[in-house]
């Protein structure tokens, strides 16, 4: 069992910069968990704190089950991929790749004083290593070349490929593919998901896009001013956020958020927006908080064209008019900027729509997908 478990972990910089603060997460065996949030959020340092780049203040680190808060980095047997690559420059590839190979596998310099038949069986175990995963990456053909030879693309493979041949135990991301070019950067996702079920290793990857935590993560745990907010399964924290700033962080473009209060007629719930009403679900515990006020969150992909034949029908419930401020053509939709009243908001809409910019139109809100907040704490009330 290789997963990795943060007890309590706090890390204080200075007096009182609380990087993170009281960390609880388990990451199990084999399982690619992603590290998500803005940036300062303490996502980096908890990860360098599994590295042993950085100390913990309070707390435990455990990778299987084994506490490794004092023990040095190079004996935790995990592998990192830095944001910059970290390549060195007057190796070519195949050094670069070999070399955290050689320090282990030939005790660093003192190889030679091996009996010369070991150290050959060994260069030669070294050298089938370092083959075999740059055919897997494609830059067998690399191998020759210096870094500043390669492209970006070519050189996060290289950085890859020197943390995949050590088989360690855990790999660590810190935001490796933020150097990528947008085209790139979905290809490598793609390959690194690929990798993870090949060599099914335990993986943590640091991000601030939430696009990679959502495509590549078994789970993503996403961070706040050091204190986890949510961790989940990335379907579950997208339908069922925990609080207004993770219905905020995750989902492009973001959740609309309208300030409203419950109302209740004929004994059903609604929030009152002012502009127009949403009924709310009688199993929702908000439907029994008549005359509070509540934070009421739609996700733009939630709101439709009421014109276009849909999945959804519309009804007085469910439909509210609003202006079209602004349409953004993205080729399959259309983001529509909207006005209603002294509201805001942005929904995603069918490319077959008629509706122009500067006209009143109707628009559905499918009922189901609404999402209530707390005004004070923020949190989801459900």
């Amino acid at each position: 069992m290789a997963g990795v478990a943060f007890k309590n972990i706090t890390k204080v910089f200075g007096k009182d910069v609380r990087a993170v603060d009281n960390l609880n997460l388990d990451i199990r065996d084999k399982e690619f968990m992603v590290l998500v949030g803005p940036s300062g959020c303490g996502k980096t340092t908890a990860l360098r704190m599994v590295a042993g780049l950085e100390e913990a203040t309070d707390g435990d680190i455990l990778i299987g089950d084994v506490r490794v808060n004092d023990v040095p980095p190079k004996d935790r047997d995990i592998a990192m991929v830095f944001q910059n690559y970290a390549l060195y420059p007057h190796m070519n590839v195949y050094d670069n790749i070999a070399f955290g190979l050689r320090l282990r596998e030939l005790k660093g310099f003192f190889w030679q004083l091996a009996h010369l038949s070991d150290a050959k069986r060994i260069k030669q175990d070294i050298d089938t290593r370092v083959r075999e995963v740059a055919r897997m990456l494609d830059i067998e053909k690399y191998l020759l070349r210096r870094p500043k030879e390669l492209s970006g693309g070519q050189r996060q493979r290289v950085a890859l490929a020197r943390a995949i041949v050590r088989k360690p135990k855990v790999f660590l991301m810190d935001e490796p593919l933020s150097n990528l070019d947008a085209k790139l950067r979905v290809q490598t996702r793609a390959e690194l998901i690929r990798l993870h079920r090949q060599l099914g290793i335990t993986t943590i990857y640091v991000t601030h896009d939430q696009v990679e935590a959502m495509t590549m993560g078994q789970r993503m745990a996403i961070m706040r001013d050091g204190l986890l907010q949510q961790c989940d399964e990335p379907e579950k924290v997208y339908r069922y956020p925990a609080n207004r700033f993770v219905a905020s962080f995750i989902g492009s473009p973001p959740m609309n958020f309208l300030p409203g209060k419950i109302g209740a007629e004929g004994g059903a719930a609604f929030v009152d927006v002012g502009e127009f009403k949403i009924p709310v679900p009688a199993d929702n515990p908000a439907a029994k908080m008549a005359g509070s006020d509540v934070i009421l969150g739609i996700r733009p992909e939630d709101i439709y064209d009421a014109e276009l034949q849909g999945h959804i029908a519309p009804t007085p419930q469910n439909t509210i008019c609003a202006k079209v401020d602004v349409l953004e053509p993205l080729g399959h939709e259309y983001v529509a900027y909207l006005g209603a009243g002294q509201h805001s908001l942005i929904a995603t809409i069918s490319n077959e729509t008629k509706m122009k910019e500067g006209q009143e139109a109707r628009f559905i809100v499918d009922l189901d997908r609404i999402h209530l907040f707390d005004v004070t704490t923020e949190n989801a009330i459900r």
